[in-house]
């Protein structure tokens, strides 16, 4: 969640999923049993095993059977959260054009395909699937209502510069589901909330957001969505030069990243951390940090940043 790419990531990606695939693929859920009870668990808990289960279950589906497309679900949306982009982003333009797809199938692609562009520049092919799965979206909300949905929506917003108005539409679903307990919805939203606060230079206000989220992470139990949370707060923290309870979050980031076998979160977690240590006088442990992070795997703006780290150590 640290930048777009990984927003979503925050953030509601997985559990838009799961809806879609009991929309589209439900007799098929109940066909499998146990095994796909089996695999839903395993893509909410843990993005890696997930993808490493679904690469396996894809070897024996037909192609574009409802399984092939369950499947294909979790394993976009496991890239999308493990942040994989290259090969995201060759499965996504691999079926773009494609017009012989479900709808929310044909959603999921347009968001990947268009972050994928937006974040490496092309701005008006990014727009164009931003705009084409906004719609999408839209329409699907009209004929089956969802809060979840809502929240797709004001992420796509974000993207596309309409800060206002997905911080207009974030605060009403916030005051009309104030009493909710459901721990994936409570998390998205005010995590969403946290990104837009940043966006429109809410500062505080994103901290605040951020902190509400936490507990909704352990409750909900995805190890690499309590890592992003985490990290998230932690880079609010550092902004607003809160470097201790930063620490304090990077260090916990690191933990539940590990735990999720997500080493491009710790990584990230352990520069900006190994940046504080080094601020703060601790060179050795800067150095530390330094020495266990993985330079092939950092994007911009994080690699000028580990650039920086080391000419100064």
């Amino acid at each position: 969640m640290s930048t777009y790419f990984s927003i979503s990531a925050k953030y509601s990606l997985m559990q838009w999923a799961s809806i879609l695939l009991l929309v589209l693929y439900l007799p098929v859920a109940k066909s499998q049993g146990i095994e796909n009870q089996s695999l839903e668990k395993i893509c909410q808990i843990s993005p890696a095993d997930c993808l490493e289960k679904t690469n396996i279950e894809l070897k024996s589906a037909k192609e574009k059977s409802r399984i092939w497309f369950s499947l294909m679900q979790y394993k976009l949306t496991s890239l999308f959260l493990l942040q994989h982009v290259e090969e995201l982003n060759e499965v996504t333009k691999r079926w773009i054009h494609d017009e012989d797809l479900p709808v929310p199938f044909q959603v999921t692609l347009y968001m990947y395909y268009a972050k994928y562009c937006l974040f490496y520049g092309d701005q008006q092919e990014g727009k164009k699937y931003i705009y084409k799965a906004k719609k999408q979206l839209a329409l699907m909300n009209g004929v089956y209502p969802s809060p979840i949905k809502l929240i797709e929506i004001a992420n796509l917003q974000l993207y596309i510069g309409e800060f206002s108005e997905a911080y207009a539409s974030l605060n009403a679903l916030k005051t009309k589901y104030k009493n909710s307990q459901n721990p994936h919805f409570m998390m998205e939203l005010h995590g969403h909330l946290g990104h837009v606060a940043r966006k429109l230079g809410y500062f505080d206000e994103e901290i605040v957001h951020w902190n509400a989220t936490v507990p909704w992470s352990y409750k909900y139990g995805n190890e690499q969505q309590i890592a992003a949370v985490l990290f998230n707060l932690a880079q609010a923290q550092n902004l607003k030069k809160q470097y201790t309870s930063a620490e304090k979050n990077y260090l916990k980031t690191i933990i539940h990243a590990e735990n999720a076998k997500d080493v491009i979160k710790a990584s990230h977690a352990r520069l900006y951390l190994a940046e504080i240590k080094l601020m703060k006088g601790d060179k050795q442990q800067a150095h530390a940090l330094y020495l266990m992070i993985n330079e092939k795997i950092l994007e911009q703006p994080h690699l000028d940043k580990y650039i920086a780290l080391k000419k100064q150590l």
